[in-house]
């Protein structure tokens, strides 16, 4: 393999943000203090990446789908994945939906998931099977919802944000009617007065990837992805531990000592179960945090033939209206054959002016691969 023992590939789901004014308009990256993180930028390469091309705002869970090669046209939807992740069998004649209650107040969205205890959750629950015919829990207070015709996705998904009342539907409404409303009233809690949808689509056929997984080993604390993984016909390790410092740490020490695989690769979409919204501050401690169990990567992987990848799924933004951006995110290679560049620091602003440029689409996979070794020459 090129003088490359094995590479390791962690995608850190919703790391990369936009600037933010409270942090003296920077990202939360370049705010955080990453001695590890710089010294990795130093001895390897940084550049930017996108799963599709610039400017064009691409959740979490389509980007890591169309990383792994897989045709845009075939995506079933975040609800399927999550469902398949989580060993709920789907039909492909229906629609699947993820239902997540929320509390509107003055035409503004100001609590997701309210819910204070377990009971509630059954009860609500209950409730909607009343309603629907097949609905399913999904964990933190979210529902997995089966239906026969397509629904429209409406979520305003940040804090604060204005709820267009034009996209409204019935089902928006649904909650008003909940009996369990007059027990949080009556304990001071607002009542859970709509549902939006979002992650809609129906299960599909999975045909083939772009790329040939074979030697490589997934490691994912992500329902999402798990589910994604099986979708495609593909194992991996879950960790359902809820500390990503743990997992990571876990992940690594496997991963450095394992030698049945060619690339271990690991990804956690943590950050965005986590709701770090309008907490920049939390997300810069985080990153801070993170970058401990990087020294790991210093001390034992540098210093050995392994290819080291780092990068993010999607710009996900601490502060604003939308959940996603358009803008690219921090990649970082470090390893036998990698052209070092200048920069030493990974981060939103600094990775633009790495030696590995702006990298689009499946050309992350297909760079990967060339230090891999294993390439395809066309025309040759």
């Amino acid at each position: 393999m090129f003088g490359v023992e094995k590479a390791i590939v962690i995608v850190l789901g919703g790391i990369s943000d936009h600037a933010i004014d409270g942090l003296g308009r920077k990202t939360p990256l370049q705010v955080a203090r990453t001695p590890n993180l710089e010294h990795l930028a130093m001895l390897g390469a940084t550049g930017v990446f996108h799963p599709t091309v610039i400017g064009e705002a691409v959740s979490p869970w389509l980007s890591m789908y169309l990383l792994l090669g897989n045709p845009r046209e075939l995506y079933p939807g975040l609800a399927a994945f999550e469902a398949i992740g989580r060993g709920i069998k789907l039909s492909k004649k229906k629609y699947y939906a993820i239902l997540e209650p929320c509390v509107v107040e003055n035409g503004r969205l100001v609590e997701k998931r309210p819910f204070e205890d377990d009971s509630e959750i059954e009860s609500f629950l209950g409730f909607l099977k009343k309603h629907f015919k097949n609905v399913k829990t999904l964990g933190k207070g979210r529902f997995l919802l089966e239906s026969d015709n397509f629904l429209e996705s409406y979520h305003p998904w940040n804090i604060g944000v204005p709820v267009d009342e034009k996209k409204l539907s019935d089902i928006n409404y649904l909650p008003s009617a909940w009996e369990g409303n007059n027990h949080r009233v009556d304990r001071g809690l607002s009542p859970i007065n709509a549902l939006f949808v979002y992650g809609v689509g129906r299960l599909t056929d999975f045909s083939s990837s772009s790329f040939d997984f074979s030697g490589f080993k997934f490691y994912t604390d992500s329902y999402f992805f798990k589910g994604l993984l099986e979708w495609m016909g593909l194992g991996c390790e879950f960790f359902e531990d809820s500390s990503l410092i743990g997992n990571l740490q876990k992940f690594l020490f496997s991963a450095t000592n394992c030698k049945d695989c060619g690339v271990y690769f690991f990804y956690s979409d943590y950050i965005h179960r986590n709701d770090f919204q309008y907490k920049a501050w939390k997300k810069v401690e985080f990153i801070e945090e993170l970058d401990g169990v990087f020294s790991y990567v210093v001390d034992s992987v540098v210093k050995d033939n392994i290819l080291f990848v780092l990068t993010s799924d999607s710009t996900t933004l601490s502060d604003g209206y939308k959940p996603y951006s358009g803008l690219p995110v921090p990649v970082l290679m470090v390893g036998p054959l990698v052209r070092r560049g200048r920069t030493a620091r990974f981060d939103e602003a600094s990775s633009v002016n790495g030696s590995l440029g702006i990298i689009r689409g499946k050309e992350l996979m297909l760079i990967l691969r060339n230090y891999l070794g294993i390439i395809e020459v066309e025309g040759f």
